[in-house]
């Protein structure tokens, strides 16, 4: 069956999980070159887009040479890069790629909030604009929490992009500590507390008591069987929403070639997803993760590169016999 298109998560798939003596370390948190070379020269064939759970401006410089669209914080917002016209370049075709550009300064799409200093032809915000400004507020609330009471966990915030400083998600991550194991119970009731806390107290917000009830009713909390990490969002999103809002958007560009769409993703959060997908590959850069993957493949982090690799030698056909190679 012939591949059209790789969709691809961020972390610990196209790069490894952090090792535990990296807490600081950049460097870490990047893809491999020979594995970034990869997929940069199958960009030229086939479309890559990236869904993760980081936020844009973590993502772009990480990905640019090779995703032309990303969709960030668990897909709240997708964001079409000026290099999605290289997806009409595959197929020689006449796109109307122009009526994105055209539209950047469009109300519906929010785009006119962007940073112009990104090549950015369109913003699509997949959840509720009202809910996502005022639960910034409580995400901020509950980060303050954490600086003050538990300075050892990292915290890391996620914003979406425009001129104002939106939080969309927090990760309350402590895979830096020796025993992931040990440290899971507890960071987890940490978490339960946490969120309590900043219930009792709304007068201390700028929100009406019962609005507050309200918008914190609508945090999605997003756990993992192994993973160190928890994730608290200021609403329900999933990967599966930003999969087919990608899906749509490369019908519009008239890309309707026929073959298969791969997805790659390593965490439960990346699940949704890959009930969306023809083929479903989980990955694996840590020994110590067990996820609960609804996928129908396996990968090691180590031999990704090599698949690829081989994906491009065989013009983009995949075969179950493929998988036994790795």
């Amino acid at each position: 069956m012939r591949i059209k298109a790789i969709i691809s998560d961020f972390d610990g798939t196209l790069c490894p999980t952090l090792s535990i003596n990296s807490r600081n370390n950049e460097s870490n948190n990047v893809i491999p070159q020979d594995l970034e070379d990869t997929l940069h020269n199958i960009s030229n064939s086939i479309p890559i887009c990236i869904i993760s759970s980081k936020d844009f401006y973590f993502l772009y410089e990480k990905v640019k040479k090779f995703s032309s669209i990303i969709s960030c914080i668990l897909g709240m917002e997708t964001l079409f890069l000026e290099n999605i016209d290289k997806v009409n370049d595959i197929e020689n075709k006449n796109s109307n790629a122009k009526l994105l550009t055209e539209n950047k300064n469009s109300d519906n799409n929010l785009a006119s909030a962007i940073d112009n200093k990104y090549p950015i032809t369109s913003r699509h915000l997949l959840v509720d604009y009202d809910i996502l400004l005022n639960n910034s507020i409580i995400l901020n609330e509950i980060v303050n929490f954490f600086e003050i009471k538990y300075p050892f966990i990292k915290i890391e915030k996620k914003f979406l992009t425009g001129k104002e400083s939106i939080l969309g998600g927090i990760t309350i991550d402590w895979r830096a500590e020796k025993d992931w194991n040990t440290n899971k119970t507890r960071v987890e009731n940490i978490v339960k507390k946490s969120l309590f806390n900043v219930y009792k107290k709304p007068k201390n917000l700028d929100l009406s008591k019962r609005n507050f009830y309200y918008y914190l009713q609508k945090l999605f909390v997003q756990k993992y069987a192994t993973h160190p990490f928890i994730d608290i969002y200021s609403t329900k999103a999933s990967k599966g929403d930003a999969f087919d809002c990608i899906i749509s958007e490369l019908i519009k560009l008239n890309y309707n070639d026929k073959g298969k769409i791969i997805y790659l993703g390593d965490s439960e959060n990346d699940n949704s997803a890959f009930k969306k997908a023809d083929i479903t590959i989980g990955i694996n850069s840590d020994n110590r993760l067990k996820p609960n993957l609804k996928c129908k493949y396996n990968l090691k982090f180590e031999n990704l590169s090599m698949f690829l690799n081989k994906l491009i030698t065989t013009n983009f056909e995949f075969s179950e016999s493929m998988m036994l190679q790795f």
